[in-house]
């Protein structure tokens, strides 16, 4: 068995070069060349984006691994290349790559629990029916477009940051260091000045987009919304319902081929998180060597069972996590 450290270590994969090319024409045609496929060809070029659609997944999936440092071999080309990709999908990089790394460092605190709700059984039937609302919005699209606006707090006053945290991330004691290490970071002046900067161009870049289709912005629009939806869909799936006392606090999943292609193989999350910085070619590796124990769903079905709505608290426990009919189901 290779040594841990050879996969924390390892160089990023030889295909990254070749994912970030074709990811990065695919954003492009989507902002600029359907545009004006779609004035040159009508309605049937909007078929077109049904690639860019499908390789989603994908695309965050390298700038995740820019996230971890796994992207390019040197650091400033790694930042700058997972920079310039998330601004294909809308998305803040100085603050993904923050809150990514703070998930990794307290994964399934009481702030990082979306699934989980905290009211009781005999809870009202109005707040009930608000959480599951909540939720389901969160699961489509909503997360996205938290993310997508999140750069404003760069323009909110640093004295009412705090405030902002506890509304944000909740006031629960365990949940104390990750409030103060947001404030810190949303009030250090680089940082701000950074998520500012990509945020004005962001705008000038819809800006230019919308002007690209002209009459058809509402492809624009929907495309850019549909893989804002997918980034919600799986922003949790590997942590959903998962008991704090499981290992890395994640799971894996079984993937088609392709499938395992176009996440990266991040169906293996518990993999990942125990070996956050290990590049995506060496999960299945690292899986062969260490195999997942219990039960292992189709990641297709990870996807869909979320839908079931927000769990009680006491999902979190080992024991009622593995007698759930879901946990239990066959691949």
């Amino acid at each position: 068995m290779p040594s841990p450290a050879l996969w924390r270590h390892a160089k990023p994969s030889p295909w990254n070069p070749w994912l970030i090319g074709l990811t990065g024409l695919a954003g492009l045609w989507q902002w600029l060349g359907l545009g004006y496929a779609l004035r040159q060809w009508g309605e049937l070029a909007a078929l077109s984006a049904l690639p860019v659609l499908l390789l989603t997944p994908m695309h965050w999936g390298l700038i995740h691994e820019s996230i971890h440092g796994q992207l390019r071999l040197k650091p400033r080309a790694n930042e700058r290349t997972g920079r310039a990709l998330s601004l294909w999908l809308g998305l803040p990089y100085e603050i993904m790559r923050f809150g990514h790394l703070m998930h990794h460092r307290f994964t399934r605190q009481p702030y990082d629990q979306p699934d989980i709700s905290p009211l009781l059984a005999d809870a009202p039937l109005a707040s009930r029916a608000g959480r599951w609302i909540g939720y389901q919005s969160r699961l489509l699209g909503g997360m996205w477009l938290s993310e997508l606006f999140a750069p404003l707090i760069t323009w909110v006053p640093a004295k009412r940051l705090p405030a902002l945290a506890h509304r944000a991330l909740g006031a629960d004691p365990q949940d104390e260091d990750v409030r103060r290490r947001a404030v810190m970071f949303a009030t250090d002046p680089v940082r701000r000045r950074r998520i500012q900067r990509d945020f004005v161009v962001l705008l000038v870049a819809l800006g230019l987009a919308l002007w690209a289709y002209g009459p058809w912005w509402p492809v624009f629009v929907a495309t850019f919304v549909a893989r804002g939806v997918w980034l919600s869909i799986a922003d949790n799936l590997p942590h959903f319902g998962v008991a704090l006392d499981e290992p890395a606090r994640a799971r894996n999943f079984h993937a088609t081929a392709l499938g395992r292609l176009l996440v990266l193989n991040h169906h293996l999350h518990r993999v990942h998180h125990q070996y956050p910085t290990a590049p995506w070619h060496l999960l299945p590796e690292i899986d062969t060597a260490q195999p997942t124990q219990g039960p292992v769903i189709a990641y297709w079905r990870a996807v869909l069972r979320q839908f079931a709505g927000p769990l009680p608290p006491s999902s979190l426990r080992a024991d009622t996590v593995q007698a759930s009919p879901v946990s239990q189901a066959a691949p």
